[in-house]
């Protein structure tokens, strides 16, 4: 719980600031789709588990780059305040690595530096869940730090071309021993964590 208050600080925190410089909100509803394509970069992982074949517990931890095509699809809806801010609930699916799935839930906080209702650039910062099957029921996090271009097609109707880095903490059940060639049971894990390195390209159609 402290960890998520402290994200959504970061992310309220600039928009309330301008927000009381400006003394009111501005009744602006924001909602939109977005889906794109990520390039999974590498992992990060750390187990620890019994192997079924030597009856010995085994800590085996590592990083490697291998490249991942994944993709993803969101939803999402929020507000619009102080000409040059969003801050958005999204929701969707995603492929993370090879074989990762998830559903992420975020929170994104977007700054538009000629307005939201301007062609321009943008740069924003998101922050959430993943939800999907999770080691010992631990959260699996994500977080994303990008930027991008708005481009108006109407009054309320804009097309967001964006380019961010992402990272996702996991928690896999299905852990591979490669070096013994044998799957480990989820009863014999000790330890299952993991990282994911990703870079996203996405178009967004926003109201």
């Amino acid at each position: 719980m402290r960890k998520m208050g402290v994200l959504l600080f970061v992310l309220f925190f600039p928009a309330a600031l301008v927000a009381g410089e400006k003394g009111r909100w501005y009744d602006y509803l924001d909602y939109g789709v977005e889906w794109g394509y990520t390039a999974s970069m590498g992992e990060i992982y750390h187990y620890n588990y019994i192997s079924p074949s030597l009856g010995a517990r085994i800590d085996s931890r590592d990083a490697h780059l291998a490249y991942k095509s994944n993709g993803h699809v969101y939803a999402f809806a929020g507000a619009k305040f102080a000409r040059h801010f969003a801050l958005d609930a999204m929701a969707g699916w995603a492929g993370l690595y090879e074989d990762r799935r998830m559903f992420p839930l975020t929170l994104r906080s977007s700054f538009f530096f000629k307005g939201y209702d301007q062609d321009g650039w943008k740069a924003f910062l998101e922050g959430g869940c993943c939800l999907g099957e999770s080691f010992g029921g631990k959260a699996v996090g994500i977080g994303k730090l990008g930027g991008g271009y708005r481009l108006m097609l109407d009054r309320h109707f804009a097309l967001d071309l964006a380019l961010s880095l992402q990272a996702v903490s996991d928690h896999p059940l299905d852990v591979y021993d490669h070096k013994r060639e044998e799957p480990i049971p989820a009863a014999f894990l000790r330890r299952s964590d993991c990282g994911y390195l990703s870079v996203n390209f996405s178009i967004a159609l926003c109201f």
